[in-house]
């Protein structure tokens, strides 16, 4: 019985494989023949992962519109990448209550080719390359609203610190940043030896250490759980990881 079970799994795999496997080849010639598949497989590269773009966007509006972001509210989109997310809080925040940091080139271009194909230009988005989560660049602008939604575990422990340094500075003790770090999950055995995203590697981060560096910027942190519980697709192997609610003490 053993070994007709371990067959039969065997045999499911290698059906898996093969959808698998059919799948991608006809998705790769859809992308040479409709444009706009093309296009959204490119904008997809960017972001990972491929096939969630809508998905993830509406997650992101919908988290920080539960906890309380209204039109007239600034945020600042830490990692904004393409504007996966970012489309949705341009379209719904009030004419240049949105900033976007990004420390890559190319996906900002792609960023602003979505701002005017969606029309959105008229909402004065401001969108920035840097390297040091706009420590340069923002000068004193502070923010009711701090998101890094998938970025905190592409981060090392130093740049962890800087990035709290400079939400320290960005945030008022009513504003509230929220992002995630890798949860319980079996990635975690092989994530910071053979994990990588484009040219990002992983990191895991306690719940702990990261208290410890936050305490000499007056932050404190309060995990709310695995973010497939709080929208996220539960398809996408990264739903177990941990949100992250992060304010400012009043000293």
């Amino acid at each position: 019985m053993a070994e007709t079970g371990t067959g039969n799994a065997i045999q499911f795999n290698r059906i898996s494989m093969v959808k698998d496997f059919l799948k991608r080849k006809k998705d790769a010639v859809l992308r040479r023949i409709i444009p706009s598949i093309k296009k959204q497989h490119y904008l997809d590269s960017l972001v990972g992962p491929y096939g969630y773009w809508d998905q993830l966007q509406q997650y992101q509006l919908d988290f920080l519109i539960r906890r309380g972001l209204e039109k007239q509210h600034k945020l600042l989109d830490i990692g904004c990448g393409p504007l996966q997310g970012g489309l949705a809080f341009i379209d719904y925040l009030n004419p240049g209550g949105y900033v976007g940091l990004d420390l890559r080139e190319e996906p900002l271009v792609a960023a602003y080719r979505q701002i005017a194909e969606k029309n959105l230009v008229h909402k004065n988005p401001i969108l920035i390359y840097s390297s040091n989560f706009g420590k340069n660049e923002l000068d004193q602008i502070q923010f009711d609203y701090l998101w890094a939604s998938q970025i905190l575990y592409h981060l090392p422990e130093e740049k962890i610190d800087r990035l709290f340094e400079q939400i320290s500075s960005r945030m008022t003790p009513s504003s509230l940043f929220f992002g995630d770090i890798i949860g319980d999950h079996p990635i975690r055995d092989t994530i910071t030896t053979e994990g990588y995203w484009r040219e990002f590697s992983f990191y895991l981060h306690s719940i702990e250490s990261l208290q410890t560096m936050a305490d000499q910027y007056r932050l404190t942190l309060t995990s709310l759980g695995p973010i497939g519980e709080l929208g996220y697709p539960k398809e996408i192997a990264l739903h177990t990881n941990r949100m992250l609610k992060i304010t400012k003490r009043q000293e």
